[in-house]
């Protein structure tokens, strides 16, 4: 176990060993799908829901940072990664009311637009164009993502269509290539606990916004260990990981490995809630795991000349 370690911290690539953590970070998001959906069922609302996610989020990483991080933060640095966490529960207000307009599969299919926005704009940032290997990677992923969230078994029909909300599920794939952005470039000198708790913090805000009277029945007393599940893996782990990883990676890569949250969540679908998983999706969870693997041929390659 201390050789896998060792090799993990001291021989693997710094770029796979960051998009490892960055992989991991979208897996933990799909994690949270089954959570999410057992608390709708419960009855609790999406703003309930929000809040509770945060809340827990916040809290943990406020103790974290007490015991193990106790570094000063600038009133600027703060007030930026608290914007941030503003960007980041945006993604959750615009996906969750995309929902409420459109069906799960459309909206999904809207939020992973994401992955390509990411490409665009680190060619923006660089000023080159991107590879035609990146690209290729990025179509698999988009592709993918489309057979992945069943849209094609369910059909799309004018009448579905909703402009608004529409609208709403292309905003949230901005507010998520934004919050990945933002979150590879704001203090980065900081520790990653201090970046991720300060967002969090905003988040919170943000959230209580949208829901203010959530302690009339709040959902982090009713349902404890539900709310901690949420919280802890469905919000608070995944940041700290992006956080972390982030500014060790380009722009298109990021979004290219936080795709994993697709074949991740419906993975977790399927086992904890036992919704049936079609060939088109099993093909399109597929697609998106060999585009996750194809963007990083390169770091392999060089991974196994090193061995040799």
């Amino acid at each position: 176990m201390f050789l896998v370690l060792e090799w993990y911290h001291n021989l693997m690539p710094e770029r796979l060993k960051y998009s490892l953590i960055m992989f991991t970070a979208g897996c933990c998001y799909g994690v949270q799908v089954p959570m999410i959906k057992t608390a709708q069922y419960a009855g609790f609302t999406t703003g309930q829901i929000m809040v509770t996610q945060y809340l827990v989020a916040a809290v943990v990483l406020v103790l974290v940072c007490l015991f193990f991080s106790r570094v000063k933060v600038g009133f600027k640095d703060a007030l930026k990664l608290m914007g941030m966490g503003v960007v980041a529960a945006s993604v959750s207000f615009f996906f969750y009311q995309s929902l409420s307009l459109l069906t799960p599969a459309m909206s999904l299919t809207l939020l992973f637009q994401f992955v390509w926005m990411g490409m665009v704009v680190q060619a923006v940032k660089t000023k080159t164009p991107p590879r035609p290997a990146t690209v290729l990677t990025v179509l698999f992923v988009v592709v993918g993502a489309v057979f992945a969230t069943g849209i094609l078994d369910e059909g799309v029909t004018l009448e579905s269509l909703n402009a608004l909300g529409i609208l709403y599920g292309f905003l949230s794939a901005v507010g998520y290539t934004a919050f990945l952005v933002l979150s590879s470039r704001l203090a980065t000198s900081l520790p990653a606990l201090n970046r991720s708790m300060f967002s969090t913090l905003g988040s919170v805000g943000a959230s209580f916004a949208i829901t203010p009277h959530y302690f009339a029945e709040p959902m982090v007393v009713s349902k404890p260990l539900l709310s901690a599940g949420i919280g802890v893996i469905g919000f608070c782990l995944p940041v700290v990981l992006i956080v972390l990883s982030s500014p060790k990676l380009p722009t298109g890569l990021t979004t290219v490995m936080a795709s994993s949250e697709l074949p991740s969540g419906v993975l977790c679908a399927a086992i904890f809630l036992g919704e049936p998983v079609t060939l088109t999706i099993g093909l399109g969870v597929v697609i998106v795991l060999l585009g996750i693997v194809a963007s990083e041929m390169e770091t392999l390659r060089s991974l196994r000349k090193m061995k040799e």
